[in-house]
């Protein structure tokens, strides 16, 4: 359970209602685990490609599956990432270095 799950969601448009969807999911089993399972879904868009990523953490790996997310390397620019499900300290536990200016 160390691998990290992306998965690309497509235009800003088209990744509305599925990433609203994913979320949902999330939350329901984020709930019925205790706090600090480790449990966090992130997103990301990259303006250039016109593209939605969301990105769960190893913590998550049943619900990343289950959208048939690809395993992936942890994120390198969190400074790009924003917490859209989990503990509300997710982004500074998962990345606890100093964000680039």
């Amino acid at each position: 359970m160390n691998s990290w799950y992306r998965l690309d969601l497509g235009s800003e448009r088209k990744a509305f209602e599925p990433a609203r969807q994913i979320q949902q999911i999330f939350m329901a089993r984020f709930l019925m685990d205790k706090p600090g399972s480790g449990r966090a879904l992130f997103s990301s868009y990259d303006s250039v490609a016109d593209q939605v990523h969301l990105f769960f953490s190893p913590a998550a790996a049943d619900v990343a599956v289950r959208f048939r997310a690809v395993p992936c390397d942890k994120p390198v620019a969190p400074s790009y990432l924003s917490l859209l499900a989990g503990e509300g300290d997710a982004l500074s536990t998962y990345f606890p270095e100093p964000l680039a200016a």
